[in-house]
């Protein structure tokens, strides 16, 4: 991103394409300057510069960044967001810029790998140096659902989200940081492979410090994220050894390893409240780079700290649970580390069926129903606490506006998991054989407080979060180190453990090789595999078409009702008596020439004429074919 990132806004050359309004009488909106990746940064030193990366997961494409850009929303792997319009795009530099005036770079069209960060400028409005998010709490880098909220917040006379520190060299900073970004993206499917198989190693050798790994892996990961190492050959050698070694050191007597896990919770709060930018640019860390999670602890590292967590308080007893349960919950879910709902809930059932098997109580449904309820209090009562003491996150967001919005997050999760599950063969597979795993695991007699307590953690983590496959391999992982440690003394014990080790390391090094971008193929090995979308398609979504006509090949970014159904351009253009190339080509240009019965005049904007002229043609192409 070098010489793309590092230049300036290009001034003049290219004619302002004028914002668009849903009817005549609509409210001008606010409009951002749309510029090339090369030109974004050209006139350094004017404004403040930031980067943003333009969806979530493991692709993005044009359309569905345009969409979520104009919406002030964050991009999904389900489709285009919808809503609202909150701005406008003009896609070239004004030859006279206004201040304050928002400038970005998009991705180009067609879909491609989430891998790559883009540019974004805000000047006038006192903006200077480089820009700061509260949505993600990394120095340069904003959030794309940020963008036009601070762009109507600017007109309006507000206080933006998006701010801006002073920075002399911040088109520096900001090429770091990308440099960073990307080689954490490389390292992590290779470091994730090495955690697993390292722990994996452990069960074998070394089955008290295997139970612990999880936690010392973590530590590690954080702890060349401070040495600021990146190089995958310094990297993963290092991982392995030092979690190997903190695991080994962690756990070399029983009794202190409550006393190990407090001392890691409460460092790991005051860390993820002070420095957040230490997790988010680590390896095992939150994954800025693919525009899901900024900050905070994520589902992979839940489920690695999960066993670990269950482990110390068992040994502890019902003295130790409630301390570390509550440096737990401090930890994953206080708003300033990283408001986690979903890791809440998790914890806190884990930890409250280990509550009753301590207690030497049979887990019934009645009891479980128990825990859930009690689970529900403790952490509306947390996040209200979390509310009232100044915390502001999605999650006391989503508490305050009541159940229909936690219902409607549960079901948005709820599809994200199984899309997940069946967007490749292998990810089913995986899911499949790990929970065969754990069924076996489960039955091995007899049965243990902290196998339950983590079966009971790892149901709920299903159910609340969209990751399902890293839950289930980790989780088969994290189970099998909890039933290694507590059969080292038992010889029927060990042998049915030995059993579910030899089933269990086979799926797990397979899901450690699996996994959805541990061993991505470089862009050039996949050449054709991924159909290119029609040009006009993508044009015809961020220029807001679909808020007013119908076109059912658009999907269901089109299905407005305002104007002309566009399904029935031929149709139209017979009754015009014109070709039908030539008629969608004047519609677009000059609205009026003909109107459809029904529809009044001067309602469809004039100002399309000033779209770049290949944009036209993609246009009418895809309004008359739109298979291409």
């Amino acid at each position: 991103m070098k010489a793309r990132v590092i230049g300036g806004i290009v001034a003049g050359g290219l004619a302002t394409a004028a914002f668009l309004v849903a009817s005549a009488t609509a409210q001008a909106r606010p409009t951002i300057h749309v510029v090339p990746p090369d030109g974004i940064f050209a006139a350094g030193g004017v404004g403040a510069a930031g980067l943003y990366v333009p969806g979530a997961g493991g692709s993005v494409s044009r359309a569905v960044a345009i969409a979520a850009l104009r919406r002030g929303k964050a991009p999904s792997e389900l489709g285009v967001p919808q809503g609202k319009i909150l701005v406008d795009l003009a896609f070239g530099t004004p030859v006279q810029p206004l201040q304050p005036g928002v400038y970005i770079s998009l991705p180009p069209p067609g879909e491609h790998p989430n891998t790559r960060r883009y540019g974004v400028v805000i000047v006038g409005a006192g903006y200077d140096g480089i820009l700061t998010s509260g949505s993600t709490r990394i120095r340069g880098l904003v959030s794309i659902a940020d963008i036009a909220p601070t762009a109507v917040a600017l007109q309006a006379g507000r206080s933006p989200r998006i701010r801006s520190e002073r920075d002399r060299n911040a088109l520096e900073d900001l090429h770091q940081l990308d440099t960073r970004l990307a080689r954490v993206h490389r390292d992590r499917g290779w470091v994730f492979v090495t955690v697993v198989l390292t722990i994996i190693g452990l069960t074998l050798f070394a089955p008290r410090a295997a139970a612990v790994g999880g936690a010392a892996a973590f530590t590690a990961s954080l702890l060349l994220s401070w040495a600021g190492a990146s190089r995958l050959g310094l990297v993963i050698p290092a991982m392995a050894a030092m979690t190997i070694a903190l695991a080994v050191a962690g756990s070399f007597r029983r009794s202190v390893v409550p006393i190990v896990l407090a001392a890691f919770l409460a460092a790991l709060t005051i860390v993820l409240a002070i420095d957040p930018e230490l997790n988010s640019l680590a390896v095992l860390g939150a994954r800025p780079d693919g525009g899901g999670r900024f900050y905070g602890i994520g589902n992979q590292v839940e489920t690695l700290l999960l066993p670990p967590v269950l482990l110390a308080a068992a040994i502890g007893g019902l003295r130790w649970l409630v301390p570390l349960a509550g440096l737990m919950l401090l930890a994953i879910g206080w708003s300033k580390t990283g408001a986690d709902g979903g890791g809440v809930l998790v914890f806190a059932t884990a930890l409250g069926v280990l509550a009753l098997r301590l207690r030497g109580l049979a887990v019934t449904p009645r009891r479980l129903a128990l825990v859930a309820v009690i689970v529900l209090v403790v952490a509306l009562a947390f996040v209200g606490l979390d509310a009232a003491l100044g915390g502001s996150s999605h999650v006391t967001r989503a508490v305050g506006s009541g159940p229909d919005s936690l219902l409607g997050g549960l079901g948005h999760r709820l599809h994200l998991s199984w899309s997940a599950l069946t967007d490749r063969w292998f990810h089913g597979v995986i899911f499949l054989s790990c929970l065969a795993a754990l069924v076996l695991m489960a039955t091995i007699g007899p049965r243990r407080a902290t196998v339950d307590a983590l079966l009971a953690g790892l149901a709920v983590s299903l159910l609340v979060n969209d990751t399902p496959v890293d839950v289930i391999g980790l989780g088969a992982l994290g189970c099998w180190a909890l039933v290694r440690w507590e059969s080292v003394d038992s010889r029927p014990m060990r042998r049915g453990a030995l059993i579910a080790a030899a089933a269990t390391a086979a799926v797990l090094a397979l899901a450690g090789c699996g996994k959805q971008g541990v061993v991505r193929p470089l862009p050039d090995t996949v050449v054709g595999t991924v159909k290119a979308e029609a040009p006009g398609k993508a044009i015809l979504l961020s220029q807001g078409c679909g808020s007013c006509h119908t076109f059912k090949p658009a999907g269901p970014g089109a299905t407005g009702t305002i104007g002309p159904d566009l399904d029935k351009l031929p149709q139209y253009a017979q009754k015009a008596h014109q070709p039908l190339a030539q008629f969608v080509h004047n519609s677009i240009v000059d609205p009026n020439k003909y109107v459809e019965k029904g529809y009044p005049r001067n309602v469809m904007p004039k100002t399309y004429k000033s779209l770049p002229p290949n944009d036209i043609k993609a246009l009418v192409d895809f309004l008359t074919k739109p298979q291409g």
